[in-house]
């Protein structure tokens, strides 16, 4: 069976294709509802605060939407640019009980008994629901796909804990060139692409390559298999120690004699050779276009429009200075009419659509649900097993959609394209999750839809329920055909106020439509 993704999406097809997929992945029924926009209308725009929320966040609630409202778009942003100063401690005490997050790497390598890596997991998808740093926590989520390593290699599994404390946390908002070099001499890095056996004796071109591959130019960065070659001899001697899992130069291991780079010398140096040489790459026009790309591809479209890319390159500096990258992106003509592009023939598209992780975390962000059952009661530590023990759990649900934080196997990290996302197990996942949540299935998670509508004064008329939903969850108006097919499933044609035990019943699968439409998963 083949079917694109945006007519997947539009038309509703989880429905036409449960009967296929349910025995294997145990799919919720979904009621039969396609929808109009997107497939037979365009999606109406939305307004410049969701717009800008929806893509420098993992997700709009109610209250940051309205609090961006206030503030306004350019003290939003500022404010998250300097996420420093934002105060999440609430979320720091929520982490505090897992203690291997602020372990030092020889804590990790003798402690026992604490799950490190699920530990790790954990918080990342706390932080990416709960946190008030939002544009900083998608900043984190990116420079650790960008250097992506497979976390459930076992030395990998805990290391993971100090690259992302001392790597991408200190640096996702600084500068690339510390990035760059961070991330190099990190035990994760080194393990995972083999720079632990990269030696004069027998060279291992594997991190020489990918770091000018993925990492730092671009596969059109204009280098050869020569200073492919050249690069590795670089980091010939580069090491782990083995008492307390640091790094470390083993000069009896290093190449000597100069290297040539790019058409550079890079002079006899030791270990220094290595950082030289990174210096070097991110000292080309190639480096600042690569990472401006990544950029746009994240928060403006899957083939981003070429002129915004080298806008955003003219602001990388000398060092990549990712704030300032930032600034010129999210002030663009081309982010601000990002929210889709036409496709031609009388169709539309989205620009982006969310991953799976930001399905999953917007889902909880748009509910404003209290994720604290993220963090208890963890599994343990399973090493080199790519699936963990998480049935019954929110999570299980990224594990079946394939986004599990720091489980792609493969250096070049999760895709960041909404074609790769159009799998039947992605979106039969994206409904099972949305309806497991809404309806209170979810280990330790409580949305009670029914009372937070009645906190709110709403009337229990089925225009004014869809209402109240569509602003909670979308945020924008649906169009008047998507409005009625849903007034008409929630109501079975009744316009009156429905009883509470017939909205206990009906309103988890209301809200997990609207979750499950392109009004939520077009960004």
């Amino acid at each position: 069976m083949s079917i694109s993704r945006r007519r997947f999406l539009a038309a509703g097809g989880t429905a036409a294709a449960a009967g296929l997929a349910a025995p294997a992945l145990g799919a919720w029924p979904r009621p039969e509802l396609a929808w109009a926009a997107g497939c037979s209308e365009p999606m109406r725009d939305p307004s410049p605060a969701l717009h800008l929320l929806s893509r420098a966040s993992f997700g709009p609630s109610r209250s940051e939407l309205a609090r961006l409202e206030r503030m306004g778009a350019s003290a939003w942003l500022e404010e998250q640019l300097a996420w420093e100063s934002i105060d999440d401690r609430a979320v720091d005490a929520a982490l505090a009980p897992l203690e291997s997050l602020g372990w030092s790497a020889a804590q990790i390598k003798s402690g026992q008994g604490r799950p490190i890596a699920n530990e790790l997991i954990a918080a990342t998808l706390y932080r990416a629901v709960a946190s008030r740093r939002q544009l900083y926590e998608v900043m984190v989520d990116l420079w650790s796909n960008h250097f992506n390593v497979w976390h459930p290699e076992e030395l990998v599994a805990r290391t993971k804990t100090i690259d992302d404390r001392e790597v991408f946390r200190k640096h996702a908002l600084g500068s690339f060139r510390d990035l760059a070099q961070g991330s190099s001499a990190s035990p994760s890095m080194m393990r995972y692409l083999n720079t632990v056996r990269n030696t004069r004796q027998g060279p291992n071109e594997n991190f020489a390559r990918e770091l000018m591959e993925l990492h730092v130019l671009g596969v059109d960065g204009g280098y050869t298999e020569a200073d492919v070659k050249q690069v590795a001899l670089c980091f010939t001697g580069w090491n782990i120690r083995g008492e307390d899992w640091t790094w470390e130069f083993r000069s009896a291991e290093h190449a000597l004699g100069s290297k040539v780079v790019l058409g550079k010398r890079i002079p006899e140096a030791g270990a220094d050779e290595g950082r030289m040489v990174i210096d070097h790459l991110v000292d080309q026009p190639a480096c600042a276009r690569h990472v401006a790309r990544k950029l746009c591809r994240r928060f403006v479209a899957d083939a981003p429009p070429d002129a915004l890319v080298a806008q955003v390159a003219a602001a990388f500096g000398r060092d990549g200075d990712i704030r300032a990258m930032l600034r010129v992106l999210f002030g663009s003509t081309a982010f601000a009419e990002a929210w889709r592009l036409p496709a031609g023939g009388g169709a539309w598209q989205p620009a982006k659509i969310r991953r799976p992780i930001e399905h999953w975390a917007g889902a909880m962000r748009a509910l404003e649900i209290d994720a604290g059952a993220l963090l208890r009661e963890l599994p343990q530590d399973a090493y080199e097993q790519q699936d963990l023990a998480l049935d019954g759990r929110a999570e299980f649900w990224l594990q079946r959609m394939d986004q599990l934080p720091f489980r792609w196997p493969s250096p070049d990290g999760y895709p960041d394209r909404g074609d790769w996302w159009s799998g039947m197990h992605v979106l039969l996942g994206r409904w099972n999750y949305a309806f497991e949540l809404c309806d209170g299935r979810l280990w330790g998670i409580q949305p009670e839809l029914l009372q937070q509508m009645k906190r709110d004064g709403v009337p229990s008329t089925p225009a004014e329920v869809v209402d109240y939903w569509s602003a909670r969850t979308v945020f924008r108006p649906l169009s008047i055909v998507d409005r009625q097919r849903l007034i008409l499933m929630l109501s079975g044609g009744d316009a009156g106020p429905l009883p509470d035990s017939l909205l206990q019943q009906r309103l988890p699968l209301l809200v997990a439509l609207l979750f499950d439409s392109p009004y939520f998963e077009w960004r």
